[in-house]
């Protein structure tokens, strides 16, 4: 029969490695020191409900960060939401789908979105422990 290890400790480890990917991705925020492109050509609407797009993930992880280092496991599920969210966001960039820029993306940029990427699945593998699905 199977077991989980520790649920509760994948709950904490996944609490703090959510709020390290809150904090990466704090640096990325256009016009600061990593992110550089000009997304002036996608007006004003389009940039500003990006940005939100962008702060709903960090918020429902924030969330889901408090709630797991306070022993909720079931804002795991609020993790996972966030996690792929995060997820979404880098393939886009990334991949050149959304925002588009005249300018390419700088190599720290896309270094740190490969970083939250990698930090994105790992944080919901630990979520998904925590729900005691693996």
């Amino acid at each position: 029969m199977y077991q989980t290890i520790n649920p509760g400790r994948a709950a904490r480890t996944a609490g703090w490695l959510l709020l390290l990917l809150v904090a990466s991705f704090i640096t990325l925020v256009p016009g600061g020191p990593v992110e550089t492109r000009d997304f002036s050509a996608l007006g004003g609407p389009v940039f500003w409900g990006f940005n939100v797009f962008l702060i709903s993930p960090g918020l429902i992880a924030i969330g889901a960060a408090i709630g797991l280092l306070g022993g909720r496991p079931k804002a795991a599920w609020a993790a996972i939401a966030a996690c792929w969210g995060y997820v979404f966001v880098v393939l886009l960039d990334l991949g050149g789908v959304f925002p588009r820029s005249p300018d390419p993306i700088p190599l720290m940029l896309g270094l740190i979105e490969i970083f939250d990427l990698i930090l994105a699945f790992y944080v919901g593998l630990l979520s998904h422990k925590t729900l005691g699905h693996l």
